[in-house]
């Protein structure tokens, strides 16, 4: 390793991260999430590639991946080495931009950039499409999540993965405007207010206080009339995070093509 590249690593393994990034000496960042809920991000990680590699085959160096709320990068360094030709992660915050950048660095990845956006206000036309669009943990910290699945249809040639928590579902027939006439709901919505969690710094949070999150019905039926052609539930391994073996948390694959 060179002078600089200890420097680099040493700046890194300085302080906690929210992933376990494994950097080119071999050593670990430490992950700050309590005891055994880091379990998440592998279980996110082997699904994601798992999707991917079956629907789009072994050949990536043709793709251009985009990550939306791209956090420290951890999905974005893990699709770039799969040799996309290039990837994309967005992140509001802008200091998970520099410590995205930070990694970049210690990678030495030249297929991966990063830029400061909040995904609720970008303007499709100013990026272009994506053969992949990632949408890991941020649909449940959204003030305008229908607006989201819209922009990612439109950013998205092939597939998007959307990774959330999912809402408890209701059904059933509901009055519409007199007894007399109802409509049948199709799924629901949750509100949480994150205002707490804003109050104390927390950096997964959403950046207003005010956050919706479908059912898992209501997600499926969404994506196919924001557009995509078909949606469909990943299964996840039987030895995944215990909120996707619950059904708490999906993974959902959204197709632009057939």
């Amino acid at each position: 390793m060179t002078d600089s590249l200890v420097q680099l690593e040493s700046e890194i393994l300085s302080r906690p991260w929210f992933y376990h990034f494994q950097l080119p000496s071999g050593r670990v960042t430490e992950c700050y999430l309590p005891a055994g809920v880091e379990q998440i991000h592998t279980t996110r990680e082997r699904m994601l590639l798992e999707t991917l590699t079956a629907h789009l085959g072994s050949d990536w160096q043709a793709l251009r991946c985009l990550d939306l709320a791209c956090h420290e990068g951890y999905f974005s360094f893990s699709v770039a080495r799969q040799g996309c030709a290039e990837v994309v992660g967005i992140d509001a915050r802008p200091e998970h931009i520099e410590s995205a950048n930070l990694l970049r660095r210690a990678f030495n990845l030249s297929n991966v950039r990063f830029q400061v956006g909040d995904i609720q206000r970008l303007d499709a036309a100013d990026l272009g499409q994506f053969d992949v669009t990632l949408l890991f943990g941020i649909l449940y910290h959204l003030e305008n999540p229908i607006g989201v699945l819209r922009l990612c249809h439109a950013l998205t040639k092939r597939v998007c993965l959307i990774e959330t928590q999912i809402a408890p579902h209701l059904a059933g027939p509901t009055d519409w405007g007199s007894h007399l006439f109802t409509q049948q709901i199709l799924g629901c919505f949750a509100i949480v207010d994150e205002t707490d969690n804003l109050a104390r710094d927390d950096k997964e949070a959403n950046i207003t206080p005010i956050s919706l999150f479908p059912s898992l019905p209501a997600l499926l039926w969404l994506l196919t009339k924001v557009g995509f052609k078909r949606a469909q539930v990943i299964e996840p391994p039987p030895d995944a995070y215990e909120q996707f073996r619950s059904g708490k948390r999906v993974i959902v694959a959204a197709y632009n093509t057939l």
